[in-house]
């Protein structure tokens, strides 16, 4: 399962089709309201249709912070159920195939058995990573971020650049993990961006806390920032951001060339004081 897969789940959906009815209804009510300046249906009443846009945002941020708090359900339980479980099947396994020295082909016939359940262990293990990376809750989102780009690189020809303290403050579980998904996604449109040799993630704490990802690739048409339907990614970004009472911004690199992902979160993200 990856982290593209997560988006389809229902919840996730609902989040989309909140934010998307918000933004469509704005518009067509903006642009209702300038065709047809006179009183009438069309803008009779601004405070209503304010509220209605009001409660569709509302309700796809509330979705989303739901949607994470069920993932982090889901991942403890895999965690804590199916893996003691698995772990129990493999010595068990593991045990029969020691007693069976004197019959090979049924020692073969489970050692593919063995390999198999490892291979299933090995999912499990992604899955839950998808779900709730165990390192964002251990480790903080400077090095959650520096493990992904570890396991990335693995894989990607692209070079990451990084700039994220080890030392970075602590942020309350919505804050970490809302950042951790803008750079998921932010990292993964930079890489599909045409052109793209090199990326940079950088993370600061200055009046609250900002993350930025740029690419040098080809990158989002000049106006993306300002046309909220460009991608779905995009938009789900915004709304985790502004959730929080935080922003997000899409501008073009230096000499026009690039993209560059800004997003700012309040101080008010961190953890609450314990008494």
């Amino acid at each position: 399962m990856t982290f593209k897969s997560l988006l389809r789940t229902p919840l996730t959906i609902g989040i989309a089709v909140g934010a998307v009815a918000a933004a469509c209804f704005k518009k067509s009510h903006e642009k209702n309201s300038a065709a047809s300046p006179r009183p009438g249906p069309a803008n009779a009443s601004p405070e209503g249709a304010h509220d209605r846009v009001d409660g569709l945002t509302q309700l796809s941020r509330r979705l989303l912070i739901s949607t994470e708090e069920e993932k982090a359900r889901i991942a403890r339980e895999l965690h804590d159920g199916l893996g003691s479980t698995l772990t129990a099947v493999n010595l068990d396994l593991f045990w029969v195939q020691q007693r069976l020295t004197d019959q090979p082909a049924l020692a073969n016939r489970l050692g593919r058995a063995i390999e198999v359940l490892a291979s299933t262990v090995e999912m499990k293990r992604r899955i839950i990573h998808s779900l709730r990376p165990a390192a964002l809750d251990n480790l903080g989102l400077g090095l959650a971020i520096e493990s992904h780009i570890a396991e990335f690189e693995k894989t990607s020809p692209v070079p990451i650049q990084m700039d994220l303290p080890s030392d970075f403050p602590a942020l309350s579980s919505h804050a970490a993990i809302a950042l951790f998904r803008i750079y998921q996604e932010a990292l993964d449109n930079a890489v599909t961006h045409a052109g793209t040799t090199s990326i940079a993630v950088s993370l600061r704490d200055e009046r609250g806390v900002t993350l930025t990802i740029a690419d040098d690739g080809d990158g989002v048409a000049a106006d993306a920032a300002a046309d909220w339907p460009a991608t779905l990614g995009l938009l789900m970004m915004r709304e985790r951001a502004a959730a929080l009472d935080g922003t997000l911004t899409v501008t073009r690199g230096e000499g026009g060339r690039g993209t560059v992902v800004t997003a700012w979160l309040p101080p008010i993200s961190r953890p609450a004081a314990k008494a």
